[in-house]
């Protein structure tokens, strides 16, 4: 009985409409019969809800005439079929649903003027979306960085009091005595009040305890504790204009909608609605909507309206898309890339452009190179990127042109290497010259990380994001690594340090006599998963595909192949007298997709003590054993994560050093909020 009551108040929450705030009466009758009034519980365009005191004699499909808000002054006749008749248990109220039959247009407004005249009155309880994430925030650092962007950004929010709600704007904070102004129209509400801010994709509520006039501004003092609240996996955009959603009411053909968008996303659309012209409610669906530019091929989408609400420039509709086919989709993906990001590009010829940005920037120059070891890859970079032209499932690169459409200020790259894994790598940045407008590193870099993590959303079986990133960034450590650093002991986010170090593949490498090399027996690849369960965080296991269900990265290999795109990944047991001391697992892809070979590399696991004179050696052996692997495939060098603090065997095989990093990992649970500090984080200095 339990689970049947859990079934049924599912059922009536996905029934959308808007449901009656206050006790409304409603009579429903058959023939010459008449019912016992009922209480309006819910009511739409299309159907409505009782919930009757006493038992019905009703059945599903038979007709009624329904009297809505009897004894009202607005009291409406309709007729209506009976949809289903739910008797819950004893002592209970029946539940009798009704469909309209057939409404004239006429009867259509004069529900929607009825349902208005409910909501000014606050009879009517519009329909709320609940958060999907809920986070406390007291550490003093972080509501202090979330204040300094809120106010560079002039963030628009709301003082929620009894008499009334107070809109507002962050003007100014001062982090040295730890207040924040508000400019608002109008004076402050008793304290203490609740006060709500709209970052970037979250809302932020705070108590606000004292406030004091200053200036023609409200100051508060910082507060203690800030509450996020996250309603969306993904935000929406506000449109730059002239972008229409077109379409035919369902069920008055003669009702023709034609609205200019306030705000896009992948998943959704708003615009601001005429209730008695348009006559949109909470539950309707429309089984063709057309978006458009001026100039471009229409977008179909098939749509829901998932609220309407009240806003200061009128009634907002909100509803929630999906095109109607694959090449609707593709458009609709453009078209909400180009909206929400006017300054960066995801599609087009820009090999030349990156890589020029490469010498330019300094790029080439990281981790003691020179641009002289880059020269004869660039005709593998070209080829490469040409393939995964128009895959953008399987990776793509985000630049930010400069004025003239040529130049490229800002490039970061993005990879599908693992079956739920993006690898975001490849990131450059060169200062704009002094003509024409310029732009901040901060602003660049969040326009090229927002428009690199949102198509990665999209991707149905991503799970985690990587990056191997450099060490003593002090950008790096400010965004990446401190979000990383607060999440870590969730299990959803994690750092694994290393050293980046690379061998020359070409020159003499030597097995020492005693070792032999090869491919893992069962019982070793159980020994490997089970020191990886010991040494390893299960985010690095997960995000890297190493458990043994995805070991062989059978699926992203096939989705490579598709693209021409070579990925493999091979294990080598280093053994002593037949005993199995360390296992490699080495990797490589197609030649250019990273110019510091990120994925042309080995990981060493030992399967006894690191610090052991025979592990040592046994470590040793397998970068000989790496070396004529990768020799094979025709690489001049290879990259060795070193995982271990005991380096001896990679300070004998004389491998290049290129530097102390950091394996930075994230759930796609955290994305939002990470892309919410990113946006914080990037935000440029009020002065």
């Amino acid at each position: 009985m339990a689970m049947d009551n859990v079934e049924r108040m599912r059922a009536r929450e996905a029934i959308l409409g808007y449901r009656m705030g206050a006790e409304l009466l409603a009579v429903a009758s058959r023939g010459g019969e008449l019912n016992e009034a009922g209480r309006l519980v819910r009511l739409s365009l299309e159907d409505l809800t009782l919930h009757l005191s006493s038992p019905t004699t009703f059945k599903p499909g038979q007709t009624a005439n329904v009297v809505l808000g009897q004894g009202e002054p607005w009291a409406e006749s309709l007729q209506a079929e009976v949809t289903r008749v739910e008797v819950p248990g004893p002592e209970q109220e029946q539940e009798l649903s009704l469909r309209l039959v057939a409404p004239p247009l006429a009867l259509g407004r004069r529900i929607v003027s009825m349902l208005e005249g409910l909501r000014e009155k606050g009879q009517l309880v519009v329909p709320s979306t609940r958060p999907i994430w809920k986070e406390q925030i007291t550490r003093v650092d972080r509501i202090s960085r979330t204040f300094e962007a809120l106010t560079a950004r002039h963030c628009q929010g709301v003082a929620r009091a009894k008499g009334g709600d107070v809109a507002l704007v962050a003007a100014f904070y001062d982090k040295y005595d730890g207040r924040v102004a508000w400019d608002v129209s109008g004076s402050p509400p008793p304290v203490p009040f609740v006060l709500e801010v709209f970052g970037f994709s979250s809302v932020l509520h705070f108590v606000v305890e004292e406030v004091e006039w200053e200036d023609g501004l409200w100051v508060a003092p910082l507060p203690r504790e800030l509450v996020r609240y996250r309603h969306r996996w993904l935000r929406r955009a506000p449109t730059n204009g002239g972008c229409e959603a077109r379409f035919v009411h369902p069920l008055w053909s003669q009702v023709k909608v034609d609205r200019e968008l306030l705000d896009i996303s992948y998943e959704g659309l708003s615009f601001l609605t005429e209730p008695g012209e348009d006559l949109l409610y909470p539950g309707l669906k429309v089984p063709e909507l057309e978006v458009g530019l001026p100039g471009l091929e229409p977008v179909r989408l098939r749509a829901e309206v998932r609220n309407i609400n009240r806003i200061a420039q009128g009634q907002r509709c909100g509803m929630s898309i999906v095109p109607l086919s694959d090449e609707d989709e593709l458009r609709w993906h453009l078209l909400v890339e180009e909206q929400s990001h006017p300054n960066t590009q995801v599609r087009g010829e820009w090999n030349r452009g990156t890589w020029e940005l490469f010498e330019r920037s300094g790029y080439f120059r990281l981790s003691g190179k020179t641009p002289a070891d880059f020269l004869k890859l660039e005709a593998e970079y070209r080829e490469a990127h040409e393939r995964l032209e128009g895959r953008t499932r399987l990776g793509y690169r985000v630049v930010r042109p400069m004025v003239d459409g040529e130049t490229v200020e800002a490039s970061l790259s993005w990879l599908k290497p693992y079956s739920g894994s993006w690898l975001a790598h490849q990131l450059a940045r060169q200062q704009p010259r002094a003509e024409g407008p310029r732009s901040t590193a901060r602003e660049a870099l969040r326009d090229v990380y927002l428009r690199g993590f949102e198509p990665a959303q999209m991707d149905p079986q991503v799970k985690w994001f990587l990056a191997y990133c450099e060490a003593n960034v002090r950008w790096v450590r400010f965004t990446a690594f401190d979000f990383a650093e607060w999440y870590q002991h969730t299990g959803k986010a994690c750092m694994v340090p290393f050293r980046f170090m690379e061998g020359d593949a070409q020159r003499e490498w030597r097995v020492p006599e005693g070792w032999t090399l090869g491919a893992p027996t069962p019982e070793e690849r159980a020994a490997l998963f089970s020191r990886l369960e010991e040494t390893r965080p299960e985010a690095y296991r997960e995000a890297l595909d190493l458990v043994p269900e995805r070991l062989e990265l059978t699926e992203i290999k096939r989705q490579w192949d598709e693209a021409k795109l070579t990925r493999e990944r091979e294990l080598l047991v280093a053994r002593r007298n037949g005993r199995a001391l360390a296992v490699g697992i080495l990797e490589t892809a197609h030649p250019g997709i990273n110019l510091f070979h990120v994925l042309d590399g080995i990981r060493i696991v030992s399967l006894v003590d690191e610090s052991l004179p025979e592990a040592q050696e046994a470590m040793g052996v397998l970068l000989a054993g790496a070396a004529e692997w990768y020799r094979e495939r025709g690489r001049d060098v290879f990259v060795h994560y070193v995982e271990t603090e005991h380096v001896e065997y990679a300070e004998r095989a004389k491998l290049a050093d290129l530097g102390e990093g950091r394996i930075w990992i994230l759930s796609t649970q955290l994305l939002p909020d990470f892309i919410e500090h990113l946006c914080e984080a990037t935000t440029p200095r009020a002065d």
